[in-house]
């Protein structure tokens, strides 16, 4: 093949020539099994927020304001702290877009009682 050939696309075959395929080894299609879900290490948590909120209200957008006392009823941890639920808040964020607020009892207190506010 001449060098001026290609440069001036006379003869561009070769660019196309498919790969050379041995036709004596049998085609094996293998049919990939749907995978589930992985197993979240918070669906327990999650399955307990559901029924705390109600399965209709737990829903993309929605804000729990919860105090540490009533999530440890709900969810409990070994560690009696807010900061043993931020890779929850986090999660929920995440796939959820659902905002867990732990909030301090003096503050839900006065957020009931505000005038005309609260449930």
């Amino acid at each position: 093949m001449d060098l001026s050939r290609i440069l001036l696309g006379e003869n561009d075959n070769f660019l196309h020539e498919s790969v050379m395929v041995n036709r004596d080894e049998p085609i094996i299609e293998t049919q990939e099994k749907p995978c589930a879900p992985p197993s979240s290490k918070f669906d327990e948590d999650i399955k307990a927020l559901r029924k705390y909120v109600g399965e209709s209200d737990f829903q993309t957008g929605l804000t729990i304001e919860i105090t540490l006392a009533e999530l440890l009823d709900i969810v409990p941890r070994q560690r009696r702290r807010t900061d043993a639920y931020t890779t929850l808040i986090k999660h929920l964020k995440n796939e959820f877009e659902i905002e867990l607020k732990i909030i301090k009892t003096n503050e839900k207190e006065n957020f009931y009682n505000r005038e005309g506010q609260g449930f």
